[in-house]
């Protein structure tokens, strides 16, 4: 039997080491895992080979284990999100990979059992350090999602209006080492606020939350300053970088970017929030 799971990106509103509140906005970049049963063991297939697939792996065998069954099968994963960069790969890969295992085993599962299980299995396998149950959601159900992650708790779910979004994705990923991490937790105060300004005003919270998280890191936020005096909607780090998210208007980001003078930013646009998700 063959099951097909599909998740897509986010980009951070807040980040959520600091005070345990993440909020991200959906876009279209998009990530399919598919499930094959048969054979023997299980086969794992990156579409980026440079991938580490222990989450993968993990995905495979929390699902099969939550649904008591002992198969084996080959999983295939392609994806368009740039891995390690800020931009919620991780997140969308658990989820997408889930939903596969469970389509192609017929297991009548909703998308939220789906992706709390897909969020234990990033904690196993160590590529969060929150869980990133906002993360989860944003690349899920799309729009602009705010959480309780240490609660697992969806606080604000709301649709968007569509806008483009350029990402700067430069070729350096950042590790969020226990150092770091700390840096980022001694700014609970200040991103408290942030989290205020994000329930009225998300695209206000989005370049905030990137001149905080690029200060605390010490990370370069010059591109989404220019980016700002050029017109753009917001624009900041994304996650602990070094991925700067910007959004303008839908259908002029590309304008956008040759003002800015830039070439090889990866366009793509938000997500809007799908009807019925029970968010």
């Amino acid at each position: 039997m063959k099951g097909i799971g599909i998740s897509h990106s986010a980009i951070s509103v807040l980040n959520a080491i600091p005070c345990g509140i993440g909020a991200v906005i959906g876009t279209e970049l998009q990530t399919v895992a598919e499930f094959q049963t048969g054979g023997d063991g299980i086969v794992i297939r990156m579409g980026h080979p440079e991938t580490d697939d222990l989450l993968a792996r993990i995905c495979v065998a929390r699902t099969l284990e939550a649904l008591e069954e002992e198969r084996c099968g080959l999983l295939d994963i392609r994806s368009q999100i740039p891995v390690s960069r800020g931009l919620k790969s991780s997140s969308a890969a658990a989820n997408a990979i889930v939903a596969a295992v469970c389509s192609a085993l017929r297991a009548d599962k909703d998308r939220m059992w789906m992706l709390k299980l897909g969020v234990e299995c990033a904690l196993e396998a160590k590529v969060t350090v929150t869980g990133a149950f906002d993360d989860a959601c944003g690349c899920m159900f799309g729009g602009f999602v705010m959480t309780d992650n240490t609660e697992k708790k969806v606080l604000m779910a709301q649709d968007l209006e569509r806008m483009d979004v350029l990402l700067h994705v430069p070729s350096s990923h950042i590790r969020k080492d226990d150092g770091r991490v700390q840096l980022l937790r001694g700014r609970r105060e200040e991103m408290m606020r942030i989290v205020e300004t994000a329930r009225h005003d998300p695209l206000q919270a989005l370049t905030a939350n990137g001149r905080l998280v690029a200060a605390t890191m010490g990370l370069d936020d010059s591109l989404a300053q220019k980016a700002l005096r050029h017109g753009a909607l917001a624009a900041g780090i994304s996650g602990t970088g070094p991925a700067v998210a910007i959004l303008a208007p839908e259908g002029e980001g590309k304008t956008l970017m040759d003002e800015m003078g830039m070439e090889g930013l990866m366009i793509t646009r938000t997500r809007r929030q799908e009807h019925g998700t029970g968010l």
